[in-house]
């Protein structure tokens, strides 16, 4: 049997941990029969400088290596052989080798990003043969921004990535990220798949410090070797690793402070006073505050009969505020083991009392070349975060004591002279948060990835791969015993505690072939992975704790503790296959496919495939192209179309699983049961995306100016569903695979980048757009619960059409009868249509509600100038959104809801008698009629309260300088940069004042706010 007969007969048998053993083993044997080849041995410099991580590589092979940091490099090749030196920023050499002297390169410069690598699904590819829609940022743009998560770093970096950050909560301040529109309204979600180093984690696992490299997958044809879990887009992120030479040490601190982007005003206790008699007349009623009353609230006089305490204020600036990070990294080796060591530090705390994290981040990467043709990469990271909040009795969280502020009114007490706090019925925000009560989360992460590369034949490389993370959770909510009010307290303290852990075993094997011959490149890669999940969760409740400074589970009383917990688990199998083709660099194919069998489906539903194919035509390298336009470096067009899946929906949907706890009466004393609640639906099968997607990219001027731009079409099909059905079945129907909807848009990138002397400067934008709309809902055309309706976007708002306020009697009288006691001052609703498909003079919710919105961007955008002038340096970041309307929460911002505050853009733009404006920006102060207000139980969403949630953002600013090397050489240092850093700095929008656009509050229990950053700080290369 052949050598190559062998190896395919030994890769095919890989399905134990046995026989994977076995055939490394076998292969590592087969090494010692490896051809004879000679040591090249050289340098690579740029005018007179040695250039450190340049690419060596064998042309037609996969065999190569990287130079140290004097810019030598060693590697062993046979004679007629062409070595290949690549590199970002240089143009790219092939010299062939014709005897075993020493070579000396010398790299030329360009503005050209034509060579540039570019991470894609297992491996790497040159960004002028992409024919995939990819979009990527590198740490050079990372860096120049401080941000508390990696998942943050990326707004405003990339077209077709929307980045919307909902709260700025220490700890729970992560970004949501969606990738060219929402494909799914079931509990699949739509989150993208990440990858940190070839292994499923989360942006928010990594310390943005280590971050390389962010490679976002957007279409099919570069998704698609994902498969099963690419069908909201795969975020490839490369960590960053040590180079050869003396040891590099890199420290860098920096500190500042944080304040609300914005905060909703309130008015004083004197103006509450007099907009509720206004409130109370209108009402028919009689005034409740009298001309002396509003005086003393005015005068000051009496502080706790006639307060003006801010609730708001008092809340959000109880704490410090400031955040600061410490970071160091050591990194060096030799040609043949490399490596890098990180900590860090970082230490945020809120802009509210007792509310902080400290969190802990490690990392270490090793790069060995254990033999000429082989390779070992580890990976080990992990990180330990400590997150508090002040919390209430009613729920857990900071959340209650927003509620709570923005709802109690200036003319109510905070903190009194006697210990005791002011109160509206059940809220007291500033009693529960000089309490003891807290919510702690303890989060543990650990990260390990091995992988083995072996070239062991001529233009054959094989590797493995072995990665494992581990996330644990312990929650804890107590509940403190204290006193609001010599007749109100809160009683007894409790604890609930939670453990939970997850865990993710990834096994990958790949076995890659690579081959130029004449004109032509041909690359084939496959590939097998086999992933495990594991999770458990345990949890115990106690009260009548014997203080409220013992919070452990045993201190509390048995009487009413509970216990409860589960476990789950699931497994993915895959197979998975590409082929590259090229021909003269000129015409481009490419082809993927994945086999994925998932545990969470039955049987005869387990496995789906998903392929892709894409093809690009680089016409610049036609000859009659370059000769009619020979400046332009490269005109690429390319098109793709591929199919992915979304198997992300909960364990075992297709079991008819047993509830426990199901205490049911047996004689005088409940018994324990079970039952089954949710019937199983064994048909269930993947979520499935098919996209197709045409893109053209444009390099000119000697690559100083590019432009991509991408047109695709999104459909997501089989989405799960929960059909209606009859409340006398007694249990929960499962899920259907029974929704469709599509998402097509514009992705736009351009940048250029030039240089005058000492001057350097870049401009780069991004904008998307995007149009979401779902084509079909099982048999029914509308779910109006859940914002769904055919042939309009999902989440989509429906409600009244407005038409300014009523102006008087007689207005009210002639126009169209409404859904509620309409009365002068109120909105009026048109009447759009009737029972014979035309308005019938009467406004009703069969008839006359409409789509009058949606709470997602139809574009985003963003907008990079960076400039250099010798150790000056500054980049600065806008990033926006547009197309969104939306409402906030009618119990949190709408005058006297429930007996709650007044905000003073309500009480300056109301309609009054005096002043009946139809067209005035708030009603008529009413404490009685809430029926026309959005969201509000009973109430009458419309386009009055949709404001237009687009906004222009001055995301990051940061201006840096280096000092001269004059100087760092007395200090004995290689480098040292000074920095100045701002974030979130200003606004342009027109949204409900003292809300921030980028927030979800239209249907939201509490928020916080988004903070504006200024920070300081330093790096130094020892």
């Amino acid at each position: 049997m052949s050598k190559n007969l062998l190896l395919l007969f030994y890769f095919k048998k890989v399905t134990t941990l046995g026989r994977k053993i076995t055939i490394l083993l076998f292969f590592y044997f087969l090494s010692s029969f490896s051809i004879a080849q000679q040591t090249i041995n050289g340098n690579v410099t740029h005018d007179n400088v040695p250039l450190s991580g340049v690419s060596v590589k064998i042309k037609g092979t996969l065999r190569g290596t990287t130079t140290g940091i004097d810019g030598n490099f060693s590697i062993k090749a046979d004679r007629r052989e062409t070595l290949v030196f690549s590199s970002v920023g240089y143009e790219e050499q092939e010299i062939e080798i014709t005897n075993g002297s020493d070579l000396h390169v010398q790299m030329i410069s360009t503005a050209s990003t034509l060579g540039e690598v570019v991470v894609v699904g297992f491996g790497t590819q040159k960004k002028m043969n992409l024919t995939g829609s990819v979009s990527t940022v590198s740490s050079t743009e990372l860096e120049t921004k401080n941000v508390a998560k990696g998942s943050l770093a990326l707004a405003g970096e990339l077209s077709g990535v929307s980045v919307r950050q909902a709260s700025g909560n220490p700890g729970k301040n992560s970004a949501k990220i969606t990738i060219r529109g929402l494909g799914s309204f079931s509990g699949a979600g739509t989150n993208p798949l990440v990858l940190v180093d070839g292994i499923e984690s989360s942006l928010d696992n990594i310390d943005p410090n280590d971050i390389k490299s962010v490679s976002v997958l957007k279409d099919a044809a570069s998704a698609s070797i994902y498969g099963s879990k690419a069908a909201n887009g795969v975020i490839l992120v490369e960590t960053k690793m040590g180079t050869s030479g003396p040891v590099k040490i890199s420290l860098y601190s920096y500190f500042g402070t944080q304040k609300a982007t914005t905060m909703p005003q309130f008015l004083d206790s004197w103006d509450y006073a007099a907009a509720y008699n206004e409130a109370l007349v209108n009402g028919g009623g009689s005034p409740r505050y009298t001309p002396e009353d509003i005086q003393k609230y005015r005068s000051g006089t009496d502080p706790i009969n006639y307060p003006n305490f801010k609730h708001m204020d008092y809340l959000w600036t109880s704490g410090k505020g400031i955040q600061n990070k410490e970071g160091i990294s050591f990194s060096g080796g030799s040609d043949k083991t490399k490596y890098l060591f990180s900590g860090s530090y970082f230490d945020q705390q809120g802009l509210v009392m007792k509310n902080f994290i400290k969190r802990y981040d490690m990392r270490l990467s090793v790069n060995s070349k254990i033999r000429d043709n082989m390779d070992l990469t580890v990976n080990l990271s992990g990180n330990n975060a400590d997150t508090w909040e002040p919390s209430a009795a009613t729920a857990a969280g900071i959340d209650v004591l927003t509620r709570g502020a923005l709802r109690l009114t200036n003319r109510i007490p905070g903190p009194l002279p006697d210990g005791y706090f002011g109160t509206n019925e059940t809220i007291h925000p500033e009693a529960d948060l000089n309490s003891k009560s807290f919510v702690n989360n303890k989060d543990f992460y650990l990260y390990g990835n091995v992988g083995l590369t072996w070239n062991f034949i001529k233009n054959f490389k094989m590797s493995g791969r072995a990665g494992y993370t581990n996330s644990t959770n312990e929650y804890n909510w107590f509940v403190a015993a204290y006193k609001i009010t010599p007749t109100m307290s809160i009683t007894p303290n409790k604890l609930t505690n939670r453990w939970s852990k997850g865990s993710a075993m990834t096994l990958q094997y790949l076995l890659e072939y690579e081959k130029s011959f004449s004109n032509h490149f041909i690359h084939l890669l496959g590939g097998y992975s086999q992933q495990q999940y594991k999770s458990s969760f345990l949890g115990a409740f106690r009260d009548q704790f014997p203080n409220n400074d013992i919070y452990e589970i045993d201190a509390g009383a048995v009487a009413h503790g509970t216990q409860t917990g589960n476990a789950s688990q699931s497994k993915l199998r895959s197979y998975f296959g590409r082929a590259n083709y090229s021909y003269l660099d000129k015409y481009l194919f490419e082809a993927n496919i994945r086999y994925d069998g998932s545990s969470r489906f039955a049987e005869n539903n387990r496995f789906g495939v998903f392929p892709s194919v894409s093809a690009g035509w680089r016409i610049s390298q036609e000859n009659f192209f370059r000769n009619a336009l020979p400046w332009m470096n490269d005109l690429k067009i390319r098109g793709s179309w591929g199919k992915l899946g979304n198997q992300s929906v909960p364990d075992y949907p297709y079991q008819n699983l047993y509830s426990l706890s199901q205490n049911y009466p047996f004689g005088s004393a409940l018994s324990s049961g079970a039952a089954i609640l949710t019937l199983a639906n064994t048909n269930i099968t993947w979520e499935k995306t098919a996209m197709k997607d045409v893109g053209l990219d444009m390099t000119v001027l000697n690559g100083r100016l590019s432009f991509t731009g991408d047109y695709f079409v999104k459909t997501t099909s089989d989405i799960l569903y929960n059909i209606s059905a009859s409340g006398i079945l007694g249990a929960t129907p499962a899920q259907q695979n029974a929704g469709t909807v599509e998402n097509k848009g514009w992705d736009f990138d351009v940048s250029y980048k030039g240089m005058s002397g000492n001057f350097s400067y870049g401009v780069s934008a991004n904008i998307s757009f995007v149009k979401n709309r779902v084509i079909s809902l099982s048999n029914v055309t509308k779910d109006v619960t859940r914002g769904l309706f055919v042939g309009y976007p999902m989440n989509s708002r429906y409600g009244y059409i407005a038409d300014g306020l009523f102006v008087d009697a007689a207005d009210v009288a002639k126009y169209p009868a409404q859904p509620y006691i309409a009365s002068p001052g109120t909105i009026r609703f048109k009447d759009i249509s009737g029972p014979q498909g035309v308005p019938d003079g009467v406004v009703n919710s069969t008839y006359d509600r409409t789509i009058i919105g949606q709470p997602f961007p139809t574009s985003t955008y963003g907008l990079t100038l960076n400039a250099k002038y010798k150790g000056l340096d500054m980049t600065v970041l806008f990033q926006g959104e547009g197309g969104r309307k939306d409402y906030v929460a009618a119990w949190e911002f709408f005058a006297f809801d429930n007996d709650g505050n007044v905000q003073k853009w309500m009480y300056d733009n109301r309609w009054t008698p005096d002043n009946p404006n139809p067209n005035a920006g708030y009603p008529k102060m009413d404490i009685k009629s809430t029926s026309y207000l959005p969201l509000n139980q009973g109430g009458s969403p419309s386009t009055f309260w949709l404001k237009s949630a687009t906004f222009l953002r001055l995301k990051n600013i940061q201006i840096g300088y280096t000092l001269p090397t004059a100087i760092t050489n007395k200090l004995s240092l290689k480098k040292v940069r000074l920095f100045a850093n701002g974030e979130n700095l200003f606004t342009i929008d027109n949204f409900y004042p003292g809300m921030d656009p980028e927030m979800n509050v239209s249907d939201s229990y509490g928020f916080y706010p988004l903070t504006r950053t200024l920070l300081f700080g330093i790096n130094v290369n020892l």
